[in-house]
C-alpha cells in the first residue's frame, strides 16, 4: 500500500474485521448481511460502503491483506540457510495465534477459492521461484509441500487443543528442513 490509512480508516476497517468474524462464529458466512455486520459493528452503512461492495468484498480483502502478510513472512526464508527456518515459522504461527479467531473462520469457509487454497497458493509459488526446476515433478512436489504446510497449520490453528506453539515449530521445522534446503546436506 503506498499511502499510509488515516487511523479512523483503520479503526474502522478492524471493527468491521471484529464483527465479521463474530457474525461468522454465530452463523454460516452465506447467511451474513451488511446489515448484519454493520449493525454489529456499530458503524452505518455509508461507512461500510466507503470500504467495501459487500460482505464477500470484506472477506476478501481480508483474506488477501493476511496472505500479503504471508507473502512477506516468508520471503525472508533463505532456501539454502535452514537457519531462517525456525523465525520464520515462528512469525508465522504467533500471526495465526494473533488472528486465531478470523482464521479458523476463514477456513471453516473454504471452498475452491477460500483462504486455505490461497495459502497453498502462496506456500507452492514460494518454492517454485526459490528452487530450481530439474523436471516436471517439481511442480507436483511444490503443491504436495505447500498442501502438507497449510494443513499442518491449519490442523494446529482450529484443533481446541492444539501441540504448544513452541512444538510445533520444532515440528513444522523437522518436516520442511529437508525439503526446502536439500542443498544445505539435509
Amino acid at each position: 500500500m503506498a499511502v499510509q490509512e488515516d487511523k479512523r480508516i483503520r479503526r474502522t476497517k478492524k471493527l468491521l474485521r471484529q464483527a465479521l468474524t463474530r457474525l461468522m462464529q454465530q452463523k454460516a458466512f452465506q447467511s451474513i448481511t451488511v446489515t448484519d455486520v454493520v449493525r454489529e459493528a456499530d458503524i452505518n452503512r455509508g461507512t461500510f460502503y466507503a470500504h467495501y461492495r459487500d460482505v464477500y468484498d470484506l472477506r476478501e480483502q481480508i483474506e488477501t491483506e493476511m496472505i500479503q502478510d504471508f507473502r512477506a513472512m516468508i520471503a525472508d526464508l533463505r532456501p539454502s540457510e535452514t537457519a531462517t527456518l525456525q523465525p520464520v515459522l515462528r512469525r508465522a504461527m504467533d500471526y495465526l495465534e494473533e488472528n486465531r479467531e478470523i482464521v479458523v473462520e476463514l477456513v471453516k469457509v473454504g471452498g475452491g477459492k477460500g483462504f486455505g487454497k490461497k495459502m497453498i497458493g502462496v506456500m507452492e509459488e514460494y518454492r517454485l521461484e526459490n528452487m530450481p526446476l530439474r523436471n516436471v515433478e517439481d511442480v507436483y512436489v511444490a503443491r504436495f509441500v505447500a498442501t502438507g504446510v497449510v494443513g499442518m497449520l491449519e490442523k494446529w490453528i482450529t484443533e481446541p487443543q492444539p501441540l504448544p506453539k513452541t512444538e510445533m515449530i520444532v515440528l513444522m521445522a523437522k518436516v520442511l528442513a529437508p525439503i526446502i534446503a536439500p542443498a544445505a546436506g539435509q
